[in-house]
């Protein structure tokens, strides 16, 4: 998950900034605007010949080997799969707003972005193939694939709308030693600060009745965490948890909100909590 966070974080940062005020993103203009989507190419051949160099340094330069399959479903029970699967997900949505930009139509930049998201991943998967400390992970390789093509499936059938994959974060193990040598823990790979969450539009899957006196920003979020992940008695806990729907919160006025919105929705704020196994905690507030 560290590596495609990466490419998340740079390659939203870039097309962010390259995005006016007036949230041109999400204004489909044909003709499609050369100068615009020669911008986004550049960014993105930026960001990965970054992420590329910033690999190659911490994760692949040492330890070579010849390309070999290796699955890992103990380490951090496969929250780290859920996260390649988060990552994707959101590597989708930041190339679709950046072909949106460019004036791209919508369906065609969403699929653009998720054939991006999974080019992108699969090149990270095989280059793990070739270290000796890790291997092309099928089941990472799934995840990704899964999560690049999630948004897609979202388009095209829209009850899927209101099923999302959110994150949230406090730190736990940062600085502690990494699975390679002289590498620590950073907030990537920090699985037990790391929280996954499905959320559910609730208002929209309710029956009639009961869904028109519930508030159309309040979500409930299913979450999962792992604890104990340095040692083999590792184990998930699972959570409830109320969540917001910003696309409610933030006026929709404008390309710029719209976008905002949206992309506020791929983090879960602190919020109260219910862990609800292995045991029960109340939470006031769970990061």
């Amino acid at each position: 998950m560290t590596r495609c966070l990466l490419a998340v974080l740079l390659c939203a940062a870039a097309i962010g900034h390259a995005q006016d005020s007036t949230g041109a993103a999400v204004q489909l203009s044909p003709p499609l605007d050369a100068g615009r989507l020669a911008i986004v190419g550049g960014i993105v051949a930026g960001s990965v010949t970054a992420i590329q160099i910033y690999q190659a340094n911490a994760w692949w330069k040492t330890k070579r080997a010849p390309f070999h399959v290796k699955e890992d479903l103990v380490y951090a029970r496969n929250i780290d799969k859920i996260g390649h699967l988060y990552a994707a997900n959101v590597l989708t949505f930041v190339f679709n707003k950046g072909l949106l930009w460019a004036d791209v139509p919508e369906g065609p930049s969403l699929i653009w972005g998720a054939v991006g998201s999974t080019l992108f991943q699969t090149y990270i998967e095989v280059q793990d193939g070739f270290s000796a400390y890790w291997g092309f992970d099928r089941v990472d390789f799934a995840s990704d694939v899964v999560g690049a093509w999630y948004p897609v499936l979202q388009h095209y059938v829209p009850a899927m709308r209101d099923y999302n994959f959110r994150f949230s974060y406090l730190p736990k193990t940062p600085g502690s030693q990494g699975a390679i040598p002289g590498q620590t823990h950073t907030v990537f790979d920090d699985y037990e600060g790391q929280t996954v969450w499905l959320t559910v539009t609730m208002k929209d899957v309710l029956p009639g009745a009961v869904a028109r006196p519930w508030p159309s920003w309040l979500c409930l979020s299913l979450g999962a965490a792992v604890r104990n992940n340095l040692s083999p008695n590792r184990y998930l806990v699972w959570f409830i948890s109320p969540d917001i729907d910003m696309t409610q919160v933030i006026p929709q006025t404008s390309g710029f909100l719209v976008t905002l919105a949206q992309a506020l929705n791929f983090i879960h704020f602190p919020m109260p909590a219910l862990r609800f196994a292995p045991n029960v905690v109340w939470y006031g507030i769970y990061f």
